[in-house]
């Protein structure tokens, strides 16, 4: 179930990443042309990168805390 989980949220933070870039793309165009569409881009690259980085970061380290615990439980008997 927690891997079920793990996924969704993977699959979701992606999808939400490609939103934010489009909306970055299409607001920033809107404001400036050309040259505002890729300050646009550019922002909702970086606003992307700080909050998904962080969240892909925090569920690595649950995974890799995980895998430690099984390894763990393995080798002592």
């Amino acid at each position: 179930m927690r891997r079920l989980f793990s996924k969704s949220l993977d699959i979701i933070s992606q999808i939400a990443i490609v939103l934010i870039l489009i909306s970055g793309l299409i607001g920033g165009w809107q404001a400036g042309g050309i040259l505002g569409g890729v300050g646009g881009l550019i922002g909702g690259f970086i606003i992307s990168t700080v909050i998904f980085g962080a969240l892909f970061i925090f569920m690595d380290i649950s995974d890799y805390t995980r895998r430690t615990a099984e390894a763990l439980e393995r080798q002592n008997p």
